[in-house]
């Protein structure tokens, strides 16, 4: 109990400047986000490191700011404190004004794909409420879900488990199918299926190999015996798609991605003998988004999704 009233008598300004300055890695950076001067900052950190009575901040090759391991200890705790007193201090503020603006999280080529059918639908649910759109990858959508700063998203998870701490609702919508894809003019498109045999001298165009889609997609090449070295790394899915249309080598999306294409013959399917690991689609809803708004946009994702 005493830690608590301890962090109770820290100045909220002085733990934005700690959280500021650990996500830009420099003090001057952090005093410009926060428009501030960087004696001010400094001092701000002084009177929060004499709170702790520990440094929190250390200089690493000269230049870079990194938290020490104290800082690194208590970084989470003034982290989520923060989050849930600025949700606070929001709440007051409202009083009780509904609030009218809902924000929706993506992945970029998901939305893409989703959100124009999901809107329509929404619009005509709620004709007085005005929607907003944020593309983010998976997990800064559980983040901002968790701030209450987005209302729900849409993401990619292969395990609940790893998010059970998040106090978030996840919903399943439906597991995608992945397809191997080509140009119509490579020497393969007309084969069918292809081995391991076929595809080993050949580049495969891959998004970014910190998304764990693509994690997923690699390992299972490798277990075929496919290297992934000789590759092609694009972070984004439009030049993918490009780059295959033109030649430059294969590569593996969700089938909704490249439907329009394979429809239209600008990219051709080949087979794989052992299928594609599918991807897992959630939604994920702040806990406190009604029971109505849930139902109506799950329903209407999995008849998007679900064929």
């Amino acid at each position: 109990m005493q830690s608590c009233i301890g962090v109770f008598k820290m100045e909220l300004k002085n733990i934005e400047a700690f959280l500021m300055i650990a996500e830009k890695g420099s003090f001057s950076e952090a005093a410009e986000e926060l428009n501030i001067t960087q004696p001010t900052i400094s001092v701000r950190i002084k009177q929060l490191e004499g709170e702790f009575n520990t440094i929190l901040f250390k200089r690493t090759n000269g230049k870079k700011i990194t938290l020490t391991d104290k800082g690194q200890e208590v970084y989470g705790y003034l982290k989520d404190a923060f989050t849930l007193i600025k949700k606070a201090e929001k709440t007051l503020k409202s009083g009780s004004k509904i609030d009218n603006n809902i924000t929706i999280s993506s992945p970029n080529h998901m939305g893409v794909n989703i959100m124009p059918e999901l809107l329509k639908v929404l619009y005509k649910s709620y004709p007085n409420l005005d929607f907003k759109i944020k593309i983010e990858e998976t997990k800064d959508t559980i983040e901002l879900i968790k701030s209450g700063e987005v209302k729900f998203g849409l993401g990619y998870i292969y395990s609940e488990k790893e998010f059970e701490s998040h106090n978030l609702i996840f919903v399943k919508v439906t597991d995608e199918e992945n397809v191997l894809v080509c140009s119509p003019t490579h020497h393969l498109a007309n084969k069918g299926m292809v081995n391991s045999e076929d595809l080993k001298n050949e580049r495969i165009i891959i998004y970014n190999r910190n998304f764990f889609v693509t994690k997923s997609i690699e390992n299972y090449l490798q277990e075929l015996g496919i290297k992934t070295d000789k590759s092609l790394e694009i972070n984004n899915v439009g030049w993918i798609k490009m780059m295959v249309r033109k030649g430059v080598g294969f590569t593996i999306l969700q089938k909704m991605i490249v439907e329009d294409e394979l429809k239209s013959g600008n990219l051709v399917k080949l087979n794989l003998p052992t299928p594609i690991p599918e991807t897992p689609i959630y939604l994920i809803f702040n806990p406190e988004t009604s029971t109505e708004l849930m139902e109506i946009v799950t329903e209407t994702l999995k008849r998007i999704l679900v064929k």
